[in-house]
């Protein structure tokens, strides 16, 4: 969780305007909208970070829903929800869920919309391949950042995201790469998106709002 966290804080925290080429921009815009056009998507995924010096080499499957601004993410052992105005992390091996009001940073860090629309969020823009249907975009922070550039892979006969890489200054790399992107049906229900905790009496809650 901290791994894919960290990557997505990295990216929402940026603040400047896009630049960069047309092309790569037009690839990303259309990849996004595609995502954004669906009513809910169910994502599956899988994160990855490797620093060869370190000895660090490790994989995670990942589960995440979205409909509008709400969003459920599944990933090392935690589940997170998000109804539109709580967060709720729940761990099941320690049998606790945290509450709490997020800041506009703690929203967006976890929230998976936040990787289809990334190249809007600070980055200058180059296409560096375009083989066998597969565009290999790279984005570089217009401010200094931990990691040196962003890299995506879009398949762009469907304009579906197929990889996503943080190239860290520190040696590591963390890629979050995407199976699947589905409708789910039937569409899950607003409260799919809150944890339930009548339904687990056992669980202790925190409220920290």
């Amino acid at each position: 969780m901290k791994h894919f966290t960290t990557l997505l804080f990295t990216l929402i925290t940026l603040s400047a305007a896009a630049q960069g080429t047309p092309q790569a921009k037009e690839i990303l815009d259309k990849a996004a909208a595609k995502v954004k056009a669906l009513p809910a998507a169910e994502v599956i995924f899988t994160l990855s970070m490797e620093n060869p010096e370190e000895g660090i080499e490790e994989t995670h499957n990942g589960h995440a829903w979205m409909k509008g601004n709400l969003y459920r993410l599944d990933l090392m052992d935690v589940e997170n929800y998000y109804d539109g105005e709580v967060i709720y992390t729940y761990m099941p091996d320690v049998q606790e869920v945290n509450i709490k009001n997020p800041s506009d940073e703690e929203e967006g860090f976890l929230n998976p919309a936040t990787l289809f629309d990334i190249h809007n969020q600070g980055f200058t823009q180059k296409l560096v391949s375009h083989t066998g249907g597969i565009a290999y975009i790279e984005l570089t922070p217009t401010e200094e950042k931990g990691f040196s550039k962003i890299g995506i892979w879009v398949n762009t006969s469907d304009s579906s995201i197929r990889k996503v890489t943080s190239f860290g200054k520190d040696g590591n790399q963390i890629t979050i790469s995407i199976t699947r992107i589905t409708t789910p049906s039937p569409l899950p229900s607003d409260a799919f998106f809150r944890f339930d905790t009548a339904a687990h009496p056992d669980v202790e809650v925190i409220d920290l709002r």
